[in-house]
């Protein structure tokens, strides 16, 4: 969800708050669309868009719709009913998936489809128009039906044993080496699966040429761990560039294709290009910079580094060369800063709400004068806090992060300094700079 936010909002957001869901004050890229009589359509199978803490990203778009049943969307009742309800999700899933007749039934066939005929209804009535398309896909369960399931399984014992198809635990070491083997042939599955019906959209865009006047980006939120570093998922450890380092292709209509770009970018920077391509203001203290000169040639680069974590962990530095992390010395101080913060991940027991009294209300966001809570962590956040670990890795000669250089006197003192800088340019809280042993001098 963060990466939701930094996309529909064009701000970063882990120095100021975890997972949560759009604030008041955020300037939303649909109702910016709306204010300037620009058609947007939001498709998606992502439970999480509409869950607690997190359910008002879809308010300002035009038209919505969910395609219900994935993981975690409690869109029927799932009898018995556990104590505490802890495995209703999986149950819910499990019954959904069952009705399945064909791959046509799973969530990318019906969510891509909703997207297509759209287009082949409405794609020549409503131009300009943007379309936000949030596929969940390839998310576990990794569970995709044949002839993904046995596509890249040669071992047809393993396939005939029940084996898991969720993350029990975010450390590879608990896991057998035939579930490793099981749960990587089947994530390269749902890939397959996800790409045949993003085919469907591209031969969509064929069959309305649609090429010629529509901009295109394809990008997702993280990289998946499968054993690799000992991590599995998204479990909180270290975010080796297998994890941030996520694709981005892009279609422009008046860019030749096929090309690769070596330029720093980040999730944030897609805020700005859509509402770029549409011709549509964007808010001056935005943290977006739009990818459109880079594209059409008009400059070689937009960033010269990139800043990026998680709220409540270590923070990351990079120029494309080199890559710094540097964890946090301290446990504290940290806040979480907002209106509406989300409740996902911090409890929904009545005494974690007590933390609100403990809240001071003030102007403490740079890009907004609106009064927020700042509001004392208590110690809950996504995944573990003490996971990162300081480190120095050269990009160019150990790409896969291997060799630690942290202990390079001349080169941790050379980049460290940049740390700082790129945090006091984004104006972080200062409390982090504290918690991570660092100089704001």
């Amino acid at each position: 969800m963060p990466a939701r936010r930094d996309l529909c909002t064009g701000r970063i957001e882990f120095p100021w708050r975890s997972w949560g869901p759009r604030e008041t004050f955020d300037v939303d890229w649909a109702l910016t669309c709306r204010e300037s009589n620009v058609y947007s359509a939001l498709f998606t199978d992502h439970a999480n868009l509409f869950d607690v803490g997190a359910e008002n990203y879809h308010v300002w778009y035009d038209h919505w719709e969910l395609v219900r049943g994935h993981f975690n969307d409690r869109c029927r009742t799932s009898l018995p009913i556990t104590p505490g309800r802890r495995n209703q999700p999986y149950k819910i899933y499990d019954e959904g998936r069952t009705t399945w007749a064909s791959e046509a039934d799973s969530f990318v066939a019906r969510n891509l489809s909703n997207v297509c005929s759209w287009l082949d209804t409405h794609a020549r009535h409503a131009s300009p128009f943007f379309l936000m398309v949030d596929e969940f896909d390839p998310h576990w369960p990794l569970d995709p039906p044949e002839p993904y399931r046995s596509m890249y399984l040669e071992d047809q014992k393993l396939a005939e044993r029940k084996l898991t198809t969720v993350y029990r635990s975010a450390r590879s070491e608990d896991y057998t080496e035939d579930e490793l083997r099981w749960m990587n042939a089947q994530y390269a599955g749902k890939l397959t699966m996800v790409d045949r019906w993003l085919g469907t959209l591209l031969d969509t865009l064929d069959r309305h040429n649609l090429w010629e006047d529509t901009l295109l980006v394809v990008t997702t939120d993280h990289g998946e761990f499968l054993g690799e570093y000992g991590q599995m998922s998204k479990g909180g450890g270290f975010s080796y560039p297998l994890f941030s380092r996520i694709p981005l292709f892009v279609h422009h209509p008046k860019v030749a294709g096929g090309s690769r770009c070596s330029a720093l970018t980040c999730t944030v920077d897609l805020h700005a290009t859509t509402l770029s391509a549409l011709g549509l203001p964007i808010d001056p203290h935005t943290h977006s910079r739009s990818l459109l000169p880079l594209l059409t040639g008009e400059c070689l680069s937009i960033r010269n580094e990139v800043l990026y974590g998680w709220w409540g962990k270590g923070f990351y530095w990079t120029d494309g060369k080199r890559l710094l992390c540097k964890a946090p010395e301290h446990e504290g101080p940290l806040f979480q800063y907002g209106v509406n913060l989300g409740e996902k991940y911090v409890g929904l027991k009545p005494e974690r709400f007590d933390r609100y009294a403990n809240a001071e209300v003030g102007q403490f966001l740079p890009h907004t004068q609106r009064p927020v809570y700042r509001i004392p962590s208590d110690g809950l956040c996504y995944g573990a806090r003490r996971v990162d670990f300081d480190a120095i890795f050269d990009l160019v000669s150990d790409p896969t992060c291997l060799k630690n250089l942290w202990e390079d006197t001349a080169l941790r003192s050379e980049l460290l300094p940049c740390l700082c800088q790129a945090m006091k340019e984004l104006q972080v809280p200062h409390e982090h700079f504290e918690r991570l042993g660092l100089s704001q001098a």
